[in-house]
């Protein structure tokens, strides 16, 4: 078989997945939501692999971090890896948000899909969050103290939120709500997220 027909062969099963074919007016500025999902399926890899050598207990969180970082092989890769890239997972979201939304993408009748994509921001910024958490260094303790410091200035409900979270805070508690609780979340606003884009298909610019 040759190459031509290899390549052939690749586009139209590629095409029959898809199911829709990428309109023309598609440019790198529309990549952003492509480029986050590569992210977080790299943080989904280096995380997996972070959980076998974390321990979510104070006086080992952090020592456990360095064994990994230090000890196991390609565990400083894998740790760098997830460290920053998320903060460019977080910085590739919000692009994208504004992007969709300087392309006035929100509009009917994508209004879902934009409510699910600024959903994921929030989760994606609650992952960092509690990610910085889980080392328990000097670094984690006063982010920590700061984010709580910040609730407690809301208006509505601000101090009633620090004091629940204090009251039953443990690191445990913050590991279990970044490797499970919000990437379910995560994973079920993204199915919903992918099922309207290809619902609707790739807005057009204005």
């Amino acid at each position: 078989m040759s190459a031509s027909k290899v390549a052939e062969w690749v586009k139209q099963r590629i095409r029959l997945k898809m199911g829709k074919p990428i309109p023309s007016h598609v440019n790198f500025f529309y990549c952003f939501g492509g480029i986050s999902l590569f992210l977080i399926l790299i943080q989904l890899v280096s995380g997996v692999f972070m959980l076998f050598f974390y321990t979510p207990e104070p006086d080992k969180a952090l020592q456990s971090i360095a064994y990994l970082s230090n000890e196991v092989t390609m565990g400083w890769l894998f740790r760098n890896m997830h460290r920053w890239i998320s903060s460019l997972l977080l910085a590739t979201v919000f692009s994208h948000m504004v992007i969709v939304f300087y392309l006035k993408a929100y509009q009917s009748p994508r209004q879902f899909t934009w409510l699910t994509g600024v959903s994921q921001l929030l989760l994606v910024f609650l992952l960092v969050v509690t990610g910085i958490i889980l080392p328990w260094d000097w670094r984690s303790y006063w982010s920590f103290a700061i984010w709580m410091d910040y609730l407690g200035t809301w208006t509505v409900g601000g101090e009633t939120i620090k004091t629940a979270i204090l009251d039953t805070f443990t690191l445990s508690a913050a590991y279990y709500t970044h490797i499970l609780l919000i990437p379910l979340i995560l994973a079920a606003f993204l199915f919903f997220h992918f099922k309207m884009v290809r619902r609707y298909g790739i807005s057009k610019p204005l």
